[in-house]
């Protein structure tokens, strides 16, 4: 018997199973790999193109362009004393020159851009950047500061822009400007400080979160197309807030302190204003009582408003109009003491509003009326050691006395 030979079929079939793994992402649609290739930094994916023919333009596919400018720091991150490596910042640059020159090339759905904004160097080539990329979505992040920056800037948006998200903490808003500002179609910004609004004339969406608002607020003035408005712990410095925006259909305001100069200590004192004859859906939310300033006035006229929750933000006056009788369907009114008030104070502003609500009874007649629907629990105060002091919480159910077909 001869001996046996060694078998090499285990080790064929690891290298041919590495080959194949290779082989299978290479030949998966350019379209797939250009998606998974987009979930790294731009610059690694230009440096994808050398690996063989079948990846020599994949940096010309993309759906998603990021770019972290941070990155590009020789050191310690410096808006003045920090040492850039501009020579791979420009061959970044050239790469998304010549794929904007390559009429073969996919559009860029998604811009997601980081920066030193009080960086005058870095500044310039985000700039370049989003006009070369030409992207319908721009993400704009800048870092966390201790300090604040005061210096302004303009964000030039590119002509397919639509989407704009810019998240800069203790920065001023940008001047948003260019071709594509006129064609803005969604925008939101967070954790910053806007002293003047841009002339949006096509926005639909707005969302505002952690913002310090120092220009008066009329977005009407400036974006009257606007369909949603979404404004979370975020606070108004001026006494007056006039909304007046006829094609508003979705209105969310969550922690909304309204007060001039920033003074939270001597309340009431935001006048809030809303005028929005398509108005669908109203939601006033301040969170824990108290948490934000009292309004010195409310008022609202929504002839079509389908939806209201509001929830503990306490008005001296209230005046709704919902123009007919049994409009709203859906909601609550939901309104828990605090120290600074008695649980008269908030009957009174949930008659106030349910007056409104319910144009067709009489004022002397909604506390009878609304009685069955309206329910009065104590609550814990984890906040508050002395065991005296209850927190009562006062509940309408919108929905079931509308049932009623009162």
């Amino acid at each position: 018997m001869g001996r046996r030979r060694p078998c090499t079929s285990k080790k064929a079939r690891n290298k041919a199973g590495d080959d194949s793994t290779g082989d299978r992402i290479t030949a998966l649609p350019l379209d797939l790999r250009a998606r998974i290739a987009s979930l790294l930094n731009y610059w690694q994916v230009v440096q994808l193109s050398v690996l063989s023919q079948a990846w020599r333009h994949i940096h010309h596919h993309t759906p998603v362009v990021k770019i972290n400018l941070y990155d590009f720091y020789l050191g310690e991150p410096d808006p003045v004393l920090g040492l850039l490596d501009e020579p791979s910042i420009l061959s970044v640059r050239v790469a998304l020159g010549r794929r904007a020159q390559d009429a073969s090339a996919s559009r860029v759905d998604t811009l997601r851009l980081a920066y030193l904004v009080d960086d005058r160097r870095l500044r310039r080539h985000a700039d370049r950047i989003v006009g070369l990329t030409d992207a319908r979505y721009i993400r704009i992040r800048a870092p966390f500061l201790e300090e604040p920056v005061r210096d302004a800037w303009t964000l030039d948006l590119p002509p397919s822009a639509r989407d704009l998200e810019v998240i800069a903490r203790h920065h001023p808003a940008p001047a948003i400007a260019g071709p594509g500002a006129a064609a803005l179609r969604k925008l939101d910004l967070d954790w910053m400080v806007i002293r003047e609004w841009p002339h949006l004339p096509s926005l639909r969406f707005l969302s505002l979160d952690k913002v310090t608002i120092k220009a008066s607020f009329a977005p009407g003035a400036w974006c009257p197309l606007l369909e949603e408005l979404d404004i979370s712990c975020s606070r108004i410095e001026h006494a007056r807030v006039d909304i007046c925006l006829p094609f508003l259909r979705f209105m969310d305001l969550d922690g909304l302190d309204v007060n001039p100069d920033g003074r939270c200590q001597v309340p009431p004192f935001g006048e809030i204003t809303i005028d929005a004859p398509e108005l669908l859906e109203l939601d006033v939310n301040c969170g824990a009582p108290g948490s934000t300033a009292d309004y010195k006035s409310f008022t609202l006229r929504a002839p079509r408003l389908h939806f209201l929750f509001w929830c503990n933000q306490f008005a001296e006056r209230v005046a709704i109009d919902v123009g007919r009788p049994g409009s709203v369907k859906v909601g609550a009114i939901v309104l828990t003491t605090v120290y600074t008030r008695e649980l008269k104070d908030y009957q009174e502003q949930m008659m106030r509003m349910l007056e409104g609500l319910l144009p067709g009874v009489p004022p002397e007649s909604i506390a009878d009326v609304s009685k069955p629907f309206i329910t009065l629990e104590e609550c814990d105060d984890s906040d508050d050691d002395d065991e005296d002091d209850k927190v009562e919480k006062l509940t309408c159910d919108i929905m079931a006395l509308m049932s009623r077909g009162i």
